[in-house]
Parts: structure tokens; sequence; C-alpha cells
């Protein structure tokens, strides 16, 4: 069955292997200079801004190496494991990307952050009114898919 399944994908020409921004973080990573003890944590939350980045239509035209360039960069910068700008010319060189592009994409994702966080926090005090605005804004970068508003 498999192999008819097969048969009738090639001869409809449909491609099933797409490309993904999971697909390129592991190559970002591998080139940018960061402390090993790290990576894992980095690696958690460009997955999570990733999913967030596909709840978004906004990110629908960007390829996905820019949405991996742009989530690993809100990522080290969420972390604040950044020097400045050196970063965003770092991960531009890496994927041979346009410096401002890479800028905005990244202001974007982080702008979705805000706003999934915000209705987060609206829900939450919504369902429970006793805790106070200091404990809402403790909040931080989502590390599991799972705790994406959508």
């Amino acid at each position: 069955l498999q192999e008819w399944e097969l048969v009738v994908l090639g001869k409809l020409k449909w491609n099933l292997a797409a490309v993904t921004p999971h697909d390129f973080i592991e190559h970002i990573l591998r080139k940018l200079p960061l402390p090993k003890d790290k990576l894992l944590l980095i690696r958690k939350h460009a997955q999570t801004f990733i999913a967030l980045c596909a709840t978004d239509f906004n990110f629908a035209m960007y390829p996905p190496s820019m949405i991996a360039t742009g989530s690993v960069g809100a990522a080290i910068c969420g972390l604040q494991l950044d020097d400045g700008d050196s970063l965003t010319d770092l991960l531009a060189k890496i994927t041979n990307t346009d410096v401002d592009c890479l800028k905005a994409c990244q202001e974007q994702i982080e702008a979705v952050l805000v706003n999934n966080l915000r209705q987060v926090r609206q829900q939450q005090q919504q369902s429970n009114p006793s805790k106070t605005v200091d404990e809402l804004d403790q909040a931080s970068t989502p590390t599991d898919v799972r705790d994406i508003n959508l």
C-alpha cells in the first residue's frame, strides 16, 4: 500500500518534504559562540518562538530560515546572553540575510510574544483575581509549546 501511495504522490508531483524553521536551529546554534550549558535552554526558547510564529499570519511570507534566525536571536536576547548588535550581525552573516530584515523579524517575534503574554495575563486575572499584579508581571518566555495561548 505504501509503495502505491508513493507512486501516486510521484505522479502528482507532490513534494512532501517541506523545510521548516526547526530544520535551521541546529545549524545556526553550532555556528554561534554560546556557552554549552545554555544551548538546551536557547533551543527550547527558539522552538517556542517558532511555534508562536506559526500562530500569526504576519510570518507567512517569511522564509523558514528567517523565522529560525529571528527566533534564535530573540531567545538569546530574552535570556540576556547577547552583547549588542554583534549578535544580529553574526546571525545575518550565518544565514546570508539582510541585517535590517532580520532585526524587523526579531522585533515582530518579540511583539507577538508580548501580545501573547498580555493575553495570558488577562486570562489569569479574570480566572484568579486574587493574584497581585507583581505576581503576574513575573511572566517570562514560555519554554513549552503547550504554554502558548492559541
